[in-house]
């Protein structure tokens, strides 16, 4: 008996007397996270029990003399040899945009459906994948491209009620969530990079998550799901998470409030706006006991705050929920985005956060605390909120637009203060 007909043979003892579908998976990359989804779908017996047998038939590499892991799978360096191969399913875990984006779509139009957790990709070029896919009438699955843990994108993309939501909220990326819990917790930043990267939540170039890139990347998926497909990632305004020192953790908590890795938009028509990075987050708010790399989201709507939360970070995470897409996309399942593809485009510019309150931290000067709250009164960014803490002074304002809060820091850094400007996101 050769090896494939002790594999097919093992394989439906597995199954029993369930009908079984087998899938032919083309991998586009096949490091870490090709690895694991292939790994999972050997070892697991969840999706037998569904009617599923997922096959890696092909794997397209740059270089395959790479140990690898996951089962035994061949491995192409041509695309053409690739795209001749039988598949039923192509998973794209390679990352990047280009030459991503080429394969993708030649996938659609050979009428392959694709499952993606390249979050780069669909936010430059997800509007015209998802009509590439439309006109081909193939599924293209991207939940665990945005919270890779938290699969909720279907719901996002399909119901007109939460997927029209007035305010986005959300912990995006877990990487720097995880370190600024390190930073709260009093740790090194260097330190708890360090842990980080052993643990697998990060990548040993880290960039990406520690200047907020990933995190506007994942809001501009959303964005462009709710109607405002103009925006690119880009064009976004955001902040690093070592843009904080230690004593913002407690100058936070001094103030009633927790320092989170915040991406957030507002659809308000009379107060538009958007913003990634650190941010003041009410201790009341729901977001605010959210740990480690644990990603959070909330969408505000006609019905109220609606939350999604789970892990967020690491290979596994994100190929468990590449095979729940992989067994809706094997059984025809609610991938059609034709309902967000013919909602209406929304013109708003999203550029510069909305108005709110805001977190203020001054420090390298000799100014009083009442001075302080004078200064932000007189420039109309009142405090509600103002302490003293190791040398520096912080303050929680009043309602204001950006313009106003920068219009008063202006003042100050004219007086040599180094100051610290960040959103805050209120408890509902």
């Amino acid at each position: 008996m050769s090896v494939v007909e002790q594999v097919e043979l093992k394989t439906l003892e597995r199954a029993g007397a369930c009908a079984v579908q087998v899938i032919r998976v083309g991998f586009l990359g096949y490091g870490r996270v090709g690895q694991a989804v292939a790994e999972l779908a050997r070892s697991s017996d969840r999706l037998l029990a569904r009617g599923v047998d997922v096959r890696a038939a092909a794997a397209l590499v740059l270089d395959p003399s790479k140990p690898r892991l996951g089962g035994p799978v061949h491995l192409c360096t041509s695309p053409d040899s690739f795209f001749h191969r039988r598949l039923d399913v192509v998973i794209e875990v390679m990352g990047g945009v280009h030459p991503a984006y080429e394969y993708v779509k030649r996938a659609l139009e050979a009428r392959i459906p694709v499952i993606t957790a390249n979050k780069s990709l669909m936010a430059a070029k997800g509007e015209e994948l998802r009509a590439a896919a439309l006109e081909h009438g193939v599924p293209l699955a991207f939940d665990a491209a945005v919270l890779a843990g938290v699969p909720f994108i279907g719901a996002l993309s399909r119901r007109p009620f939460i997927g029209a939501p007035r305010r986005i909220t959300g912990i995006l990326n877990g990487t720097s969530h995880f370190l600024s819990c390190a930073l709260a917790d009093g740790r090194a930043f260097d330190d708890a990079l360090a842990d980080a990267i052993d643990r697998g939540y990060a990548e040993p170039d880290s960039s990406a998550d520690i200047s907020g890139r990933d995190a506007a990347e994942k809001l501009t998926i959303l964005v462009h799901l709710a109607g405002c497909r103009d925006l690119r990632a880009t064009g976004l305004t955001r902040l690093g998470i070592d843009a904080l020192s230690p004593l913002d953790f407690e100058a936070a908590r001094a103030i009633g409030g927790v320092i989170k890795p915040i991406a957030t938009a507002s659809f308000d028509s009379t107060n538009p706006g958007a913003w990634v990075g650190p941010a003041l987050v009410d201790a009341a708010h729901v977001a605010a006991s959210s740990r480690g790399v644990h990603n959070f989201l909330e969408l505000t709507g006609d019905g109220g705050p609606v939350t999604f939360a789970g892990p967020g970070a690491g290979p596994a995470v994100t190929a468990a929920t590449i095979l729940d897409d992989l067994v809706e996309v094997a059984f025809g399942g609610p991938h059609d985005e034709s309902a967000a593809l013919r909602a209406a485009t929304t013109q708003l510019d999203l550029s510069q956060p909305a108005a709110g309150g805001w977190y203020i931290r001054v420090r390298g000067t000799s100014l009083q605390m009442e001075d302080f709250a004078e200064h932000l009164a007189t420039h109309r960014v009142p405090a509600v909120r103002i302490a003293a803490i190791q040398g520096a002074l912080v303050a929680r304002t009043t309602t204001a637009s950006r313009d106003v809060a920068n219009a008063a820091l202006d003042a100050l850094h004219a007086i040599g203060a180094d100051v610290l400007l960040l959103p805050v996101v209120e408890a509902n």
